[in-house]
Order: structure tokens, then C-alpha cells, then sequence
């Protein structure tokens, strides 16, 4: 579950964009559709997040079925999951890898043609000491949910050598 300092962080940032997006909209309100498509790029960004933060295995799996389609895959360097399942036992093991860590939308969400772009952060903290950043594209399905989620790493310790 989020933090409220987590919450509040995400809720400027999307008040942010709604600003931003209420000022470039036409005054006769004809691009409605992509009102509507940035908000719900804000909404999978806001339940994605919270689907990597989210400790309980039933309310993760809760966001994750809203978040993915039933089919949806995320694969980055270092995992890969498939199905709201294989989802879930990804995010599972790596909440294990690295506990304390809580994901943090640290851009802004860009959307267009069903694709999605953000990035985030984790640690730097007391409680999770290292600072790992990533950038992840997604890919809509037809029925608004991610299909795929392409996750790239910014920002990560070192490996030992």
C-alpha cells in the first residue's frame, strides 16, 4: 500500500498533468478522447506503481488484474513475468530481493498511440539505503490495460567484482 508521503507525491504530479492537460485542450472541448486516454495512462502508471509496493498477495493481485490484461507480460534485464500469476510471483520475489524499497513516480506520464512512459525510483532511504531509478514503456491492449511493460534501469548500485 502507498505511504502517504507516496500518495501525496503521485496525486501533484497527476493534478500536475490534469492542469497541464485542461490548459492545451481545445475550448470547445473536441479532444475529449485524449483527455481521456491521459487519464487512464494515469491511472495504469498510479495502480502499476502500487502494484510493486503493495505487500498483501490478495490486493496485489487486485491491482495487478486492473492494472495488466489477462495476458500481459512485464520483462526487464533481469525478470520476466506473464499472466496476472507470473506477475504477481515476480513482483512477489523481487519485494523479497529488496524489502523496504517502494516504487515513486519521479517524471512525468507521457502517452500516445497506446503507449505509455514513465519513470521511477526506489531507496536512497534509511530503511532502503541503495538508489535504484528505472524508466518502463507500456504497451495498452484493447481493453485499456497493459499488454506490455518494457522496463529499462537508470540508476543502480554497481555489481561486486
Amino acid at each position: 500500500m502507498l505511504g502517504r508521503r507516496e500518495l501525496a507525491g503521485l496525486a501533484a504530479v497527476l493534478a500536475c498533468l490534469a492542469t497541464r492537460q485542461a490548459a492545451a485542450a481545445p475550448p470547445n472541448g473536441l479532444d475529449t478522447s485524449r483527455r481521456q486516454r491521459m487519464s487512464n495512462a494515469n491511472e495504469i502508471v498510479v495502480n502499476y506503481l502500487a502494484a510493486w509496493n503493495e505487500r498483501d498477495a490478495r490486493r496485489r493481485g487486485e491491482i495487478i488484474a486492473r492494472t495488466w490484461g489477462e495476458r500481459g507480460v512485464y520483462v526487464d534485464a533481469h525478470r520476466r513475468g506473464e499472466g496476472h500469476a507470473g506477475i504477481d510471483t515476480m513482483i512477489a520475489a523481487a519485494q523479497a530481493q529488496f524489502p523496504g524499497y517502494r516504487l515513486r513516480l519521479v517524471s512525468k506520464v507521457e502517452a500516445h498511440n497506446g503507449r505509455i512512459r514513465f519513470s521511477w525510483a526506489a531507496g536512497g532511504t534509511e530503511e532502503a539505503p541503495l538508489y535504484l531509478a528505472g524508466t518502463d514503456f507500456v504497451v495498452l491492449g484493447a481493453d485499456g490495460r497493459a499488454d506490455t511493460v518494457t522496463g529499462f534501469v537508470d540508476a543502480a548500485p554497481a555489481p561486486m567484482t
